[in-house]
């Protein structure tokens, strides 16, 4: 599932956004709009950012945003370096406030630090370059944008926000040194890479208003002409000598060690005829930009570097490295916590999913379990009829099957054959004990939990001996009677009842 990470920034004459959209693999430029905002004569809005934003976003937005990123201005942060033997950033983090605090004109606990680790120096200590803004400027931001339906998830400063953008336009290589030059309207901000490591991050307050201001005397370049002149260009001439002697003391004091540089000059410097030249003649800087990454996918290089800010934060909302986040303590982003809120779309729909095949089972398993239930109730039904008596109502029938069973096993006081043998069993030991070889027709068997009454015919008394000796050899035999024994006056044969209890 894609997350959607959108970049706003704007100044006195322009109001910018970026949507970044980032999936598993990769990542792109997905959309970058801007407006032209309502200005007077001096370049002053006479619209708040809240009233303009609404109209500029319905634009912009076209999926469910998971991150809106701002910065704050260049002249609302302050920066200091500082060194420390370790670089894990959560102990800088525990370090840094009270030292920068010092170093600072404003009152204890009234500022709001973060950082970003450059390297180290040459004793080998991590140089840490730190970002300050006012609770004051922080909270006021995030209040404006409120206004407008906008809540922050962070709130970084230019500079640092740079790097994300250039690590993610560029592909950075090793033992190359890059120069992310974004002329704003009033200041300027700069960032430092060698390889895709950060190596410096700064500001200085010369920004395109001042060459507007001197290019067209004083008088501010309508709203409606004001994108057609830009496009034209602008020869600045010396006003860019001020730029460019900043941009040198900063790499003299970096010492590049060798390596290749990279001159990259965005926002309003893409609008300056003459830049190249001017800083061809202060320094040997190639002009030629670093090789494209995969954000240039979405758009073109010129549109990218023009909008560079808005896509540097577009792309900090997706990569964390370097991060400055001023939304700290009682400013801090609390709706959701990061991970859940980047990943609710995708849940919720494997939620949703999960409970559809839970219902679909549930469905199919009380289908089934019913199927099985009314053919286990047919063969109980079945064989109920076949065990129980005639006309017994089922109520119960495997408890009722069962009682009637315990009463027929052996032994049970309420079997009808009692102590020790079924009436299968005695039936089948009378034919064994009745010898095979004598004429006898047996007319009956009575068994009950005394006794096993037989009565039937012979040729010969001497048969019914043999009989009552046949069934004196029976282990659960008692007494053997000859109950009767006369002969039959019609065919001369002996009626016979022979009585034997049991044991």
């Amino acid at each position: 599932m894609a997350r959607y990470s959108v970049g706003i920034c704007w100044d006195n004459v322009s109001l910018r956004a970026c949507l970044v959209k980032a999936g598993a693999a990769d990542h792109a430029v997905e959309r970058i709009v801007g407006m032209v905002r309502d200005y007077d004569e001096a370049y002053v809005p006479r619209k708040s950012i809240a009233d303009e934003l609404g109209a500029l976003l319905k634009e912009a937005l076209t999926e469910p945003m998971d991150t809106f990123v701002v910065a704050l201005p260049e002249r609302e942060t302050m920066h200091r370096t500082l060194t420390r033997p370790f670089g894990d950033r959560r102990k800088i983090a525990l370090t840094i406030t009270p030292e920068v605090e010092t170093l600072l004109p404003v009152a204890d606990g009234d500022i709001l630090v973060d950082h970003v680790l450059l390297g180290r120096d040459e004793a080998g200590l991590h140089r840490v370059g730190t970002v300050s803004a006012t609770h004051k400027g922080v909270g006021k931001l995030v209040a404006d944008l409120n206004a407008a339906g906008v809540d922050p998830e962070i709130v970084d400063s230019p500079q640092s926000a740079l790097l994300a953008g250039a690590r993610n336009v560029f592909r950075l290589k090793d033992e190359t040194t890059t120069l992310i030059l974004h002329m704003g309207w009033q200041e300027t901000s700069l960032a430092v890479l060698e390889g895709s490591e950060a190596r410096h991050i700064g500001s200085f307050p010369y920004g395109f208003e001042k060459i507007a201001l001197a290019v067209f005397k004083g008088k501010a370049v309508p709203p409606a002409q004001l994108g057609n002149t830009l496009r034209q260009g602008v020869s600045a001439g010396a006003l860019l000598d001020p730029w460019v002697r900043e941009v040198l003391i900063t790499l003299s004091r970096l010492g590049a060690g060798g390596f290749e540089h990279f001159l990259v000059p965005a926002g309003y410097a893409r609008f300056i005829r003459d830049l190249p030249e001017r800083f061809s003649r202060a320094a040997d800087l190639p002009q030629d930009l670093p090789e494209a990454g995969s954000a240039q996918r979405g758009a073109e290089t010129g549109e990218l570097l023009e909008n560079f800010l808005p896509v540097s934060l577009a792309y900090r909302g997706v990569d964390r490295q370097d991060g400055v986040n001023f939304r700290k303590k009682d400013l801090s982003y609390s709706k959701k916590i990061e991970w859940i809120k980047g990943y609710t779309g995708t849940w919720t729909k494997v939620a949703a999913a999960l409970a559809l095949l839970w219902l679909v089972g549930l469905g199919l398993n009380l289908s089934l379990n019913a199927r099985v239930s009314h053919q286990l109730t047919g063969h109980i039904r079945q064989e109920f009829s076949a065990v129980m008596p005639p006309g017994t109502p089922m109520v119960e029938p495997v408890r009722q099957m069962e009682q009637h069973l315990s009463r027929l096993a052996p032994g049970s006081a309420s079997s009808p054959s009692g102590r020790g043998a079924t009436p299968l069993e005695i039936l089948r030991d009378l034919s064994v004990v009745i010898p095979g070889d004598i004429d006898v027709l047996v007319d009956s068997v009575s068994i009950d939990g005394e006794a096993v009454t037989l009565t039937g015919s012979t040729s010969s008394y001497d048969n019914v001996e043999k009989m009552k000796a046949g069934l004196s050899s029976l282990p659960y035999a008692g007494e053997v009677k000859i109950v009767s024994a006369n002969v039959d006056k019609n065919d001369q044969r002996i009626r016979l009842k022979l009585a034997c209890s049991r044991k």
